[in-house]
């Protein structure tokens, strides 16, 4: 049975397993998902520890089996992808293993190529379908060609997973002038990889994973049968979050996605120059990587960090911390999820941007736990502000909204293109097919094997019923 730690951000989790490792003789292996933690656990463990990490090694992976096999010290510290890449697992199962907020084992990856003959042929061997929609295949890891390895490190994220699947049609070919050639009408590749956690019990290791919320994570949602809760005594807040927070939104009535960002590309630097004109003080703040640049130059009175900020300690003066990032699923992966795992689309964004979001806010003054000082946050839609648990909510009144159909309450729109309108029409053709009643699941395998951008998925989920 594997292991878990729930306890909230700051809640000394690291410090407890710090000292959990002092106080015994025994092996211990932490993983972390962070360089930046695995310094800090360094700094605390001094000369029972070595780290081995791309900073201090070349090879890591090779560095890492030369340690377990011949072990330096007692306690060894690697990153989350060092982790992943041990295939040797009776080489840890003498040791105790410590995951620090290691909690995404799954990874989701859209790769737009037309090189279909390479990716097929030379990228993959093996294929095999897993139903009329999916196929896995067997990586090739070996090149002698310059082109192909170059090509390859696209898909390198492949080999730290057990198992993955991505859409078969990609494949499809036809009879062209009397040859077979890959068809045009997809050149979208959709890649979901996960770990097979089983495999960890089947090897009988002690790993005990520590994290906020732990049970709101993909990782325990799709096995939650696997784990087992240790109790440890944490950290007392003063005062709740809920209490301490403030805080600001500005899209009222649609949901901040990137094609809401496309559509509407001046509605995030108005935010941005709101923000910057109107926050007195520091302040840190984050954005998606296509939208850094553009922020870095409007809010030059505040501090970038990234999205993906957990235990970072550096921020914890701070009383004003700006999120302006997505991270919502697309629908592809939204249905590849559900089908493997059966986890839904709203167990996504929880996942993903809600649990960042609510790391991200924790990077501030809410780790010091003796503290009543209040937290103002701005973010950008209200489902983002009331993910923060907080009755402490207000609405910034910009002009923002005017063209986007991504609502947060689904409907019409209410122009459409022409290019809506003839998919609207072939939407209605396969209602017709089902008498008129199209379930959820239908719809959702309708709109991924389109390759359906998010406001057209919109736009049809009002045309269900």
């Amino acid at each position: 049975m594997l292991k878990y730690i729930s306890g909230d951000c700051g809640s000394a989790k690291t410090y407890v397993m710090i000292e959990m490792i002092k106080r015994t003789n025994l092996p211990y292996l932490v993983v972390h998902s962070e360089l930046q933690l695995m310094k800090q656990s360094v700094s605390s463990l001094v000369d029972i520890c070595t780290v081995i990490s791309s900073e201090t090694h070349s090879n890591v992976e090779e560095a890492v089996n030369i340690f377990l096999k011949q072990p330096s010290h007692r306690v060894l510290i690697i990153s989350e992808r060092a982790f992943l890449r041990i295939s040797d697992l009776s080489l840890v199962k003498n040791r105790k293993i410590m995951l620090d907020d290691v909690v995404s084992l799954h990874c989701f990856k859209v790769i737009n190529t037309e090189k279909k003959h390479e990716v097929h042929k030379q990228l993959f061997t093996r294929f095999t379908d897993l139903d009329k929609q999916y196929c896995t295949a067997v990586p090739i890891t070996r090149f002698n060609d310059d082109l192909l390895s170059d090509i390859h490190k696209r898909f390198e994220f492949i080999e730290l997973y057990d198992e993955f699947r991505m859409n078969s049609n990609f494949f499809s070919t036809k009879i062209q002038d009397g040859h077979e050639v890959y068809r045009d009408d997809c050149n979208q590749l959709s890649i979901m990889a996960w770990v097979d956690v089983q495999k960890y019990v089947d090897g009988g290791l002690d790993m005990t994973f520590m994290a906020n919320q732990f049970t709101e994570s993909l990782l325990y949602r799709s096995n939650p049968g696997l784990f087992t809760e240790v109790t440890v005594s944490l950290r007392q807040r003063t005062l709740p979050v809920k209490d301490r927070l403030k805080v600001f939104y500005f899209l009222d009535k649609k949901r901040f996605t990137s094609t809401f960002r496309t559509d509407n590309p001046n509605a995030l630097p108005t935010i941005a120059h709101c923000i910057e004109q109107n926050v007195t003080g520091q302040y840190y703040y984050t954005s998606n990587s296509s939208t850094k640049g553009d922020m870095s130059r409007i809010l030059t009175s505040g501090q970038y960090i990234s999205p993906n900020s957990r235990g970072m300690n550096a921020y914890q003066n701070y009383t004003t911390a700006v999120w302006l990032a997505s991270m919502k699923p697309s629908p592809v992966e939204v249905v590849m999820c559900r089908e493997q795992f059966g986890i839904t689309g709203q167990d996504l964004v929880q996942a993903r941007e809600f649990e960042n979001l609510y790391q991200f806010i924790n990077r501030s003054n809410l780790r010091d736990y003796s503290s009543r000082s209040e937290i103002v946050v701005y973010v950008v839609d209200r489902e983002q502000a009331e993910s923060l648990v907080t009755t402490n909510i207000h609405h910034i009144e910009l002009v923002l909204e005017d063209n986007s159909t991504e609502t947060l309450k689904p409907g019409r729109p209410e122009v459409f293109n022409a290019d809506d309108k003839k998919l609207r029409k072939a939407f209605s053709t396969f209602k017709s097919r089902h008498n008129g009643d199209v379930s959820t699941e239908q719809f959702d395998k309708w709109c991924t094997k389109r390759k359906l951008s998010e406001q057209q998925v919109e736009m049809l989920r009002g045309m269900i019923k």
